[in-house]
């Protein structure tokens, strides 16, 4: 009787390598893919309204888009006028109903955000943009505070001042 010997076997590391990377590489491509769907309506919008406020001369270029959802949906896009001033145009979502303002006018994204994070010393700010509360520009921010709850700040546009807070939710 001849005994056979056993080679010992090779494992198999390319194979689970090549394998590893295969699944790592799915997974990146569908985090992505997930991530430009979830902000495909943004960007659409961004691109829709950019357009309509160039057409419009209200702006020769974009710089900055924000959007703001509470009781209405506006989007707001920053930029120069024809005169080179910086310049908001904040649009009504269903009318298209513009309002134009002069940025030295008020407060900035950057003042905004200092004035929250100084008053309210939030975890994380998670949206802030500008809509039209009551006839007048505001900032709306939404933000988490240390406790974990969701906040909702209406700061007014020209001076700063709160106008409506929904705190705690």
């Amino acid at each position: 009787m001849q005994m056979r010997q056993m080679e010992p076997q090779k494992k198999p590391y390319r194979t689970v390598l090549i394998t590893l990377l295969v699944i790592i590489l799915i997974a990146v491509i569908s985090v992505y893919g997930v991530l430009g769907r979830s902000v495909q309506p943004i960007n659409k919008a961004n691109r829709e309204y950019s357009a309509l406020v160039v057409n419009a001369k209200k702006l020769t270029k974009v710089d900055h888009f924000y959007w703001s959802s509470r009781d209405q949906t506006y989007y707001t896009l920053i930029g120069n006028n024809q005169r080179h001033q910086e310049t908001g145009v904040i649009v009504e979502k269903r009318s298209k109903k513009m309002v134009t303002i002069a940025m030295k006018d008020g407060l900035s994204y950057d003042d905004v955000k200092q004035l929250i994070i100084n008053k309210y010393a939030p975890k994380k700010i998670t949206n802030i943009g500008m809509g039209i509360y009551k006839k007048v520009p505001v900032w709306e921010v939404k933000f988490i505070n240390q406790d974990n709850n969701l906040n909702f700040i209406t700061v007014q546009f020209e001076n700063g001042k709160v106008v409506r807070t929904i705190n705690n939710l």
